[in-house]
């Protein structure tokens, strides 16, 4: 029973076990349930003894490195994902950064038990959106109504995301969150089958409040006045979270009640001084009147590539305006199981 333990609480260390004891059932155990590396009886010869734990420290370097090399893809792709869905639509992509940095806030306070993964599955949450035409995408970006074919398409796009996904080693769970993320606590919403309730994954749940609260939500963040908008729709969302949300929002999030952007120093800058993880305080726009990055969001890698191949060939409104070395704008992988 205690080796079981070590292995929920310490899953990476090898377990070796000497005992006294040679009885076969007794050892069956203590390999099938404590999962036991090696298993040595008593009296045990040194150079057995030694060759067992080199063994055992080779099966850590390679439980571990092949960890690091999971999570370093796993951070790989997510990156590719992301990178794409800010050059996509910048605003769609600001909304979904919103959304993972309220659940960064609230994950461990409801007990969420893989926090890093509900920030992912915010920050992923519109990636179906790539099957987009154009037309249907900009009206989205800019919340304008969808005629009843429009909203058929967008309907759509959760499966498209949940089968992008999870091609992702490790990321079912990110999938099936993103997929029922549109479904409501009563059972409509979509897709139109599915669980209802507390069956409802955790995450779908928290996902189906922050992605309201980040439509009626304006740009300097301040959300108190919006969470009696959402109590308007009590089929949509569970009301015992709706009301610890906005309990751990009130406490954790400086923006609940007034205009706060992210911790940091604000700069007056050139567009060549912008950096990647900068928050933007002021559009940036061409002397032509093109936006191409609105305020209210981080500066992702890609972004800034793009604006660099645009200063080439247009002139820019000058300085911008930013906050820089607050919130950290990358997904932090770990706890990958």
């Amino acid at each position: 029973q205690l080796l079981g333990e070590v292995a929920k609480l310490s899953p990476d260390t090898v377990n070796m076990m000497l005992t006294g004891n040679a009885d076969q059932h007794t050892a069956v155990e203590a390999i099938n349930r404590g999962h036991i590396f090696r298993f040595f009886n008593k009296p045990c010869e040194d150079d057995d003894l030694i060759a067992g734990l080199n063994a055992g420290l080779r099966q850590y370097q390679l439980i571990t490195a092949e960890r690091a090399l999971i999570e370093q893809t796993l951070a790989g792709s997510v990156k590719v994902l992301t990178e794409v869905l800010a050059q996509l639509n910048p605003a769609i992509f600001g909304k979904a950064m919103r959304a993972k940095i309220w659940c960064d806030t609230i994950a461990k306070s409801i007990g969420y038990p893989h926090p890093w993964e509900l920030g992912l599955a915010a920050l992923l949450a519109p990636i179906g959106y790539v099957s987009l035409p154009p037309t249907i995408l900009a009206r989205l970006g800019e919340e304008k109504p969808l005629q009843p074919l429009e909203r058929d398409v967008v309907r759509r796009t959760p499966e498209v995301a949940r089968q992008l996904i999870s091609n992702i080693p490790r990321l079912e769970r990110v999938a099936e969150i993103v997929y029922l993320q549109n479904r409501n606590f009563d059972g409509s919403g979509f897709p139109a089958d599915g669980p209802l309730g507390n069956e409802l994954p955790l995450g779908a749940r928290v996902l189906r409040i922050f992605n309201d609260l980040g439509k009626i939500v304006d740009s300097d963040l301040v959300v108190k006045q919006h969470f009696d908008e959402l109590r308007q729709k009590p089929d949509r969302y569970d009301p015992g979270l709706l009301d610890q949300i906005e309990a751990l929002l009130a406490k954790e999030d400086p923006s609940y009640d007034k205009v706060a952007y992210p911790k940091g120093t604000e700069h007056d800058i050139n567009l060549k001084n912008l950096r990647m993880g900068d928050f933007l305080l002021t559009d940036i726009e061409t002397l032509e009147g093109q936006v191409l990055l609105t305020h209210g969001n981080y500066v992702s890698e890609i972004q800034l590539q793009r604006l660099r191949v645009f200063q080439e060939l247009h002139q820019f409104h000058e300085p911008i305006r930013v906050r820089r070395g607050g919130h950290d704008p990358e997904v932090q992988i770990g706890e990958a199981s």
